[in-house]
């Protein structure tokens, strides 16, 4: 049943929470995280054997098991309380320790190289994370497919730490994306244990489950992501999509930035950005806009949604045959982690919504995290998973409701009759409640994404905000103008000439992003802070998160909207003068 927001239509009880705070779910994926957690940290979890684990996990689960059944066989004794207590403090001791033994199971082996010496190898690997590329070299982490040399056939299947010079490929300026497939020839050599506990990076190495490091690469080539001919039909449809777009984008010089602004944006290829332009969006906060990850889909989703509601396709087929376009949106830019996963939480956000009648799409981020976990114990540590959840969970929160109660108190016209609005005023209403919106969702990406991108960069931007509020407008409709432009340059005949016209038109949301980020990072606010340890950048994006999750299902805080609204920023501007120097 939907509302029209008539004043006799039924409102739901004041006290009623947006998410329903009793979802099992929920209190499962807070076991799972702590697990994974704890395994990716604690260096003397190896030495424990699998079985223990398991051993543990089954003991406490059978615990809560017989308390769950003590609690239904005494509902009305006075045992029942102790029942319901021992379920409650046994089912999660249990999840933990089951999530180690899936840890265990699902993260890719170590092997411990600290005493061999360096010696050269044949290796083909799968990129999994890509570093900031140098002049020189790229690099990034490396799941070991196949690998061929004196006594390396351990290192099958482990997580190598990779630096293959550019110099290497016909193209310079063509860094593979995560998820792509390198077949090279060079040194493989250990990394000594005593190595992994100094600096930071090394560290990180260590929890990231690194055996080894391949460098002085001789050769190296990309390979297909399969042998199968969709896998090379994608490959062959992202070559063409980037010639079609440096064709369309051909002319002036404002065109041709405008051009790699774009490339870089669908296409996920930030080599197409020249050296100035990744400096103003590193420095504005608007690097993201290039991570093929929830900002694209999520945009690309909402104008596919709305072309097929204009040509009146029911909402389930509409959904269905949207996700199904992402999907292979996806695969043709290389299926990188980052844009699967946030495929994944569109379909569990969609599932959620469905379902749950429009109040369930924090469920569906829930289900959407617990199965990427479970499917990949180790993403926990990526910087980038982090974020993107913190992020739609506080926009979810935090950004939405903040959007509702300040376009409530800004709408003028909400009294009126709809016939005594005027079309001007109707237009100039939803110029101004997008405004708000913006404001509100990008406000609340910057409070939950704040200590760790000052954690992991050592920078805190605070003109990224009025950066994001202003131009990822833009970048939504400059995506959406861009994709037109790229699929009508694939017709045939006169699709380049077509293609060309749209790009006339997405050249200037384009044009604007490129020199607005200049003018942002021109603009004094960009502070150097740093963390004594990287653990509280997480730990300031979990309190916050906390207080968002507070804000929703606690009635103290949600029936008071300037407490819920300003305790999150006092609590990171409280949490920056504490511990941030």
């Amino acid at each position: 049943m939907e509302f029209d927001g008539n004043d006799d239509a039924p409102k739901p009880p004041p006290n009623a929470a947006r998410i329903v705070p009793h979802f099992p779910l929920f209190w499962l994926l807070i076991p799972q995280i702590l697990a994974f957690a704890f395994c990716a940290n604690a260096p003397w979890f190896s030495e424990i054997p699998v079985s223990r684990w398991l051993f543990a996990g089954t003991l406490f689960l059978f615990f809560s098991v017989a308390a769950s059944v003590g609690e239904h066989l005494f509902s009305n004794g006075k045992n029942a309380p102790l029942f319901a207590g021992a379920w409650k403090i046994c089912f999660p001791i249990a999840a933990f320790f089951l999530f180690c033994t899936w840890w265990d199971f699902r993260t890719p082996p170590l092997e411990d190289w600290s005493e061999k010496s360096p010696r050269e190898v044949a290796i083909e690997f799968r990129i999994e994370k890509m570093f900031t590329s140098s002049g020189k070299n790229f690099g990034g982490i490396a799941r070991a497919e196949k690998i061929s040399g004196e006594g390396v056939g351990a290192l099958t299947g482990t997580r190598i730490r990779f630096s293959v010079p550019k110099k290497l490929f016909e193209n310079a300026e063509d860094v593979p994306a995560e998820g792509s497939f390198l077949r090279a020839y060079g040194v493989i050599a250990g990394v000594k244990e005593t190595e992994f506990l100094k600096g930071k990076f090394l560290d990180y190495l260590r929890r990231e489950r690194v055996s080894a490091i391949f460098s002085r690469a001789e050769s190296a080539e990309l390979l297909p992501r399969g042998d199968s001919t969709f896998f090379r039909w994608c490959a062959n449809t992202k070559a063409e999509l980037r010639r079609k777009l440096l064709e369309i984008s051909d002319g002036s010089a404002w065109r041709e930035r405008a051009g790699r602004v774009l490339g870089a944006m669908l296409l996920g290829d930030r080599s197409l950005l020249l050296p100035e332009q990744k400096t103003n969006f590193l420095l504005t906060g608007t690097m993201h806009i290039f991570a093929v990850s929830g900002l694209h889909v999520s945009i690309l989703a909402a104008g596919a949604l709305a072309l097929l509601h204009t040509l009146r396709v029911p909402r389930l087929p509409a959904w269905l045959a949207a996700l199904g376009a992402l999907w292979l949106y996806t695969q043709i830019v290389g299926a990188p982690p980052s844009a699967m996963r946030a495929w994944a939480m569109l379909v569990f956000l969609f599932l959620g919504t469905v379902f749950g009648r429009g109040r369930m799409a924090f469920h569906g981020l829930i289900f959407s995290a617990f199965f990427a976990l479970a499917a990949e114990p180790t993403v926990l540590n990526d910087t980038g998973f982090r974020l993107s959840y913190l992020v739609v969970a506080a926009i979810l929160l935090y950004g939405i409701p903040l959007a509702e109660v300040a376009g409530n108190a800004v709408d003028t016209e909400r009294w009126l009759p709809r016939h005594a609005v005027s079309f001007p005023r109707k237009m100039l209403a939803k110029v101004r409640d997008g405004a708000v919106s913006g404001t509100c969702i990008s406000t609340a990406a910057f409070l939950a994404g704040t200590p760790i991108v000052t954690a992991m960069f050592g920078i805190c931007s605070f003109v990224s905000l009025a950066a994001n509020v202003v131009l990822i407008p833009l970048v939504s409709i400059a995506a959406w103008l861009g994709a037109g432009a790229l699929v009508l340059s694939c017709f045939p005949w006169c699709g380049v000439f077509l293609g060309k016209m749209l790009f006339a038109v997405a050249a200037f949301p384009l044009a604007v992003i490129d020199f607005g980020t200049e003018m942002f990072s021109k603009i004094p606010g960009v502070a150097e802070l740093s963390f004594p340890h990287y653990a509280f950048g997480i730990a300031g994006s979990l309190l916050l998160l906390a207080l968002f999750f507070c804000g929703e299902i606690l009635p103290q805080l949600r029936e008071r909207s300037l407490l819920r609204f300003a305790l999150p920023p006092l609590a990171l501007a409280l949490f920056l003068l504490v511990f941030a120097y």
